[in-house]
């Protein structure tokens, strides 16, 4: 007899009913293909990876076309490092510039060039066209706000999370709402 989790059939993933497994499996299974496929396409029309175009899109939306190196990072999320990494690449193909901070002389700004700016305008059609056949054309309109929502929950919750200090706990669901 399966063993059972507050009533419910138990997984092969501790602590996870077999709805809960299936469900995320579901997720992070379309998650990855999604995120694949979208780079793949980025990369063969425009060379440049998701991660450059999410780059080149907030600095292209950003006041005056550059942002604060730890507010790129923090926002993407991403290690300062392979930001940095980033940010030459794209820097060496004449897309972004590194500056001082107009602010704060010790800090450093990813700026876009215009080079920069044309690129992610390109690359922004590939996004969105791939956005909408491969995520937003498999849902109806409730089920794409439902999935927005349910999304912005588990964001917000993670975002939480990384701010708490590390004390083994976890974050609670009345957190997300």
């Amino acid at each position: 007899m399966a063993a059972l989790i507050a009533g419910r059939t138990a997984s092969e993933m501790p602590g996870l009913d077999i709805a809960e497994q299936k469900s995320w499996q579901n997720f992070l299974d379309s998650t990855l293909r999604l995120y694949s496929t979208l780079n793949r396409r980025l990369t063969d029309e425009h060379q440049l990876s998701l991660f450059d175009v999410r780059v080149l899109e907030m600095l292209d939306s950003a006041p005056a076309g550059c942002a604060r190196m730890g507010d790129l990072a923090e926002a993407l999320p991403s290690l300062p490092s392979r930001l940095t990494r980033q940010i030459r690449r794209l820097e060496s193909h004449g897309l972004v510039r590194r500056e001082a901070s107009r602010d704060d002389g010790r800090g450093v700004v990813a700026a876009i060039t215009d080079d920069g700016r044309t690129a992610a305008q390109q690359a922004m059609l590939t996004y969105a066209q791939g956005v909408r056949t491969y995520f937003l054309g498999q849902l109806s309109r409730s089920q794409i706000a439902a999935m927005g929502e349910n999304c912005r929950r588990i964001s917000v919750a993670l975002k939480m999370a990384d701010r708490a200090p590390r004390t083994g706990g976890q974050v609670g669901r009345a957190a997300a709402r």
